[in-house]
């Protein structure tokens, strides 16, 4: 494998065996770089094995496909992802392969699981190559590992791999500060273990040339001179606010920190069994979502949300439901037309149509991304797209790039859609892309001459991953935002914070090696320290109430459905309830849930839903040909003898959950004795 210069001053400590962080600009071939490191490190060490870990499922078949297929010729390489069936022989598929490439999440479970099957450990791999590294913090599953390599480290054992971290951008973790931003830098360098940080220095000329940076220009509109529509809106929230007796409740219309106060009313309301407010503040929600979209993208993306929700089967025997239908249809006809009206149509959206007719000429070779906040949003602007005359015609062939992890805001892509839209994208069959976040980082994608960031508010290291997909020559970076806005002063904030946390990283590299351990390794006995001391907290935690103690509750109707001795998991994370008299309580959805994925002994039936009032709870699964009903904790009310509380995550509840046995739960429900 041939290396660029620069490429190859900034993998020379790895390739002396020394845990390096490597620090490149998107698009200057840190991946490849990285498979030169594996390349040599496999021919020079007998009997050794390498893990690539990723922190997205698309980018493992990337990886293989891309890069690390140069490796087959000599050396076996395994890509494993969430839908793979081999996640279940991780340890048969490891002791079989030299290079692994997989989600950071299938090593975590693989070090955690008590299966044969499944179990590794560190030491079964000489070298650990981690992309996007700059995500070794906090609760982060990379995180999780490395404080796995760190205890094992501190306890004195030798046989551990070499760590290699691939980042274009370990921003400054919310530091504002030049104190604060070293402190982060060295944090992450006593997260991966890292003796040294690697960046071109000797070469830098030779990295711009390959790596040519954008043109920055911030497109900016003005305010709606008038909104009618999101002010009815508004109106209809006060409305909803005096049913619910609390008029001078929140003012904060349209904004984050009105979902936020909501979202938590709403929580309260459940816990306190308040049913009307708690009904009421799922629509306020749903309002709020609106003047979101509204202030986003165009007015009737808005009206259709709240169109579509209203659609939806409603308990109409609920008085408060009954108003809140009732009150919309009161207000349906003249909101529909208001949405229609063009004289108060979203500034932002001509400003796009400026740029995009700029870039995409009739016979031009442009190719663009926008990156949007929501599916929600990137969705309405392709339809914006394709009921613009003016945009309309063969030069402009654009699709939607989302993620693909579920979501209540809109439907989420396979990991094969997303492929195959990558695939045309990169072939010149599409030439415009509308796209979250998922597009920003990692993606194998095509050099492009438009990037805009369509009013977005995201960190520096977003910022630089989003305008690293401008590599074409004379490419243009765009900030399309509403003038003197806070999208506006956070692009300007990031720009200062990049050049914080390159300072940053420099007094990293230039420390003295004995005062840069030191500092290391104190960092990393505290990072463990917290780490088993929070673990000790969590456990305990577990314990505090007897499960036949637990009363689990219908989070919309408040009946009381089953006991916590009720629930079981099932590999660990899926929560069963296996009482068979559960099945009273709630009725089937028709047809079966239609998954990508595969499972070892498992695959999802219908979804399940509140016998009295129809509240989602969560779906069925057939293990093993038996039919049990898997619970989402965020449907239920919880009740321990101390509290009745809302949980985010089966993870956080105070009651201890014994694993399924399959064998038991057969002798007990058919009366057999196995």
């Amino acid at each position: 494998m041939e290396l660029r210069e620069y490429q190859r001053e900034a993998v020379a400590p790895a390739l002396r065996g020394r845990n390096s962080i490597i620090w490149l600009p998107t698009g200057a071939g840190k991946t490849r770089a990285a498979v030169h490191v594996c390349q040599q490190h496999l021919q020079g060490r007998r009997g050794g094995r390498v893990a690539v870990l990723v922190n997205k499922v698309h980018l493992v078949e990337q990886h293989a496909n891309k890069e690390f297929h140069v490796l087959q010729k000599d050396f076996r390489v395994t890509a494993i992802s969430g839908d793979s069936r081999q996640k279940y022989f991780f340890a048969w598929v490891v002791k079989q392969s030299d290079v692994v490439i997989c989600t950071a999440q299938i090593l975590q479970n693989a070090l955690v699981s008590g299966e044969e099957d499944m179990h590794v450990e560190l030491r079964d791999f000489s070298l650990l190559v981690i992309d996007e590294c700059h995500h070794t913090h906090k609760e982060a599953v990379y995180n999780k590992i490395m404080l796995n390599y760190l205890q094992c480290k501190l306890s004195g054992q030798q046989d551990l791999p070499q760590v290699l971290g691939l980042t274009a951008s370990p921003g400054t973790g919310g530091a504002t500060s030049f104190e604060g931003a070293v402190e982060h830098i060295l944090q992450i360098c006593a997260h991966l273990d890292t003796e040294k940080i690697t960046s071109v220095q000797k070469e830098l000329q030779h990295l711009q040339n390959y790596v040519p940076q954008p043109r920055k220009q911030y497109d900016l509109c003005q305010e709606r001179a008038q909104d009618p529509f999101g002010d009815q809106l508004k109106k209809v929230m006060e409305q909803i606010q005096q049913y619910m007796e609390m008029p001078g409740l929140l003012q904060d219309f349209g904004t984050q920190i009105y979902e936020q106060r909501i979202m938590e009313l709403e929580k309260r309301a459940a816990e306190t069994f308040c049913r009307k407010t708690r009904v009421c503040a799922l629509h306020l929600r749903k309002y709020n979502d609106a003047l979101l979209i509204n202030d986003t993208v165009r007015m009737i993306d808005a009206f259709q949300c709240l169109q579509q929700f209203y659609a939806d089967k409603r308990d109409t025997k609920d008085p408060t439901e009954q108003f809140l239908t009732a009150t919309f249809e009161e207000n349906r006809t003249s909101l529909q037309v208001l949405a229609r009206d063009q004289r108060y149509e979203n500034p932002r959206l001509g400003k796009l149509e400026e740029i995009l007719r700029e870039y995409f000429q009739p016979l031009g070779s442009s190719r663009g991304i926008v990156f949007t906040k929501t599916r929600q949003s990137a969705h309405s602007l392709l339809s914006w797209l394709q009921d613009t005359a003016a945009l309309c015609g063969k030069h402009i062939r654009a699709a939607v790039l989302t993620g693909a992890g579920y979501s209540n805001q809109a439907r989420h892509m396979t990991q094969t859609e997303q492929q195959d839209v990558i695939k045309l994208f990169r072939d010149g069959a599409l030439n415009l892309l509308f796209s979250t976040s998922v597009a920003e980082e990692g993606l194998d994608i095509p050099e492009c001459n438009i990037v805009v960031r369509y009013g977005l508010m995201t960190n520096e290291i977003a910022m630089m991953q989003a305008r690293g997909r401008a590599r074409a020559e004379n490419s243009v970076y765009s900030v399309l935002a509403k003038a003197n806005s806070r999208e506006v002063s956070r692009e300007m904030l990031n720009e200062d914070l990049i050049v914080l946390m390159e300072r940053a990283i420099r007094v990293v590299q230039a420390m003295p090696e004995e005062e840069y351990r030191l500092k290391v390794r104190e960092l990393q006995q505290d990072a463990v320290a917290s780490w088993l001391m929070k673990e000790a907290r969590i456990s305990e935690r577990r314990q505090l109430h007897d499960p036949g103690a637990v009363y689990l509750y219908c989070v919309n109707c408040n009946v009381a459905v089953c006991c916590g001795s009720d629930i079981r998991t099932v590999e660990g994370m899926h929560h069963v309830n296996i009482n068979p008299s559960f099945g009273l309580y709630y009725k089937v959805s028709s047809g079966k849930i239609q998954c990508q994925r595969t499972f070892k002994d498992w695959e999802p039936g219908c979804r399940i839903l509140c016998k009295e009032c129809s509240q989602d709870w969560g779906m069925e699964m057939i293990y093993r040909q038996v039919k049990l009903p898997i619970l989402c904790i965020k449907s239920f009310v919880v009740e321990t003898p101390a509290e009745k509380r809302r949980y985010k995550k089966w993870s956080t509840v105070t009651f201890p959950v014994k694993e399924f046995d399959y064998l038991e739960y057969c002798s007990t429900v058919h009366g057999q004795s196995f």
